[in-house]
């Protein structure tokens, strides 16, 4: 009664690795060795792509075109609902500086083209979720890192739109 009874599978997509057997298997039991592969950023001396703020997030839009074909291919064309999509800024960033998030809007953009590309290939995507409407408490990182697309001042909590939201309402109010 419940195998193969969702109603969507959801991505969180934020950045891709190069993924390898590793060349010596680990002895030691723990969540990453039970995975059997080794995760680089690098190939051929060349790095995946540019680093946000995080030591573990790259920006690599075609990661999004490969995870949603993988998905597609993999396990028959689902309804798959990208459930989170981002990069952060330094969390440090000025009022002025951090509204200015044209990295942010070129990495919005770019991941979107990638997905644009793969419903254009038949991949069933209803939903998309950008990580996050505001600035918050991220994990490990705290204040360390700024995801969101209204800049919050945490010292009295005022809220201000970066120019990514005035990016997606543009996006938004476009025809088809």
């Amino acid at each position: 009664m419940v195998n193969v009874s969702f109603d969507y599978i959801g991505i969180n997509q934020y950045t891709t690795r190069y993924i390898s057997s590793p060349e010596t298997p680990s002895n030691i039991t723990s969540y990453q060795t039970d995975w059997n592969a080794t995760f680089a950023t690098t190939k051929n001396g060349e790095q995946i792509g540019l680093r946000a703020n995080s030591r573990w997030l790259y920006i690599v839009p075609w990661g999004m075109y490969k995870a949603v074909t993988y998905v597609k291919e993999r396990y028959g064309n689902l309804n798959i609902i990208i459930s989170e999509n981002g990069m952060d800024d330094p969390g440090n960033a000025t009022l002025p500086n951090g509204l200015k998030d044209t990295t942010r809007i070129k990495f919005f953009k770019d991941y979107m083209t990638q997905l644009k590309k793969a419903i254009d290939e038949g991949a069933n995507v209803t939903g998309y979720f950008a990580w996050s409407l505001l600035d918050n408490f991220e994990w490990s990182l705290g204040y360390t890192s700024r995801f969101g697309i209204i800049y919050v001042d945490y010292k009295n909590l005022q809220r201000y739109p970066k120019m990514s939201v005035y990016w997606f309402k543009q996006l938004l109010e476009k025809k088809q």
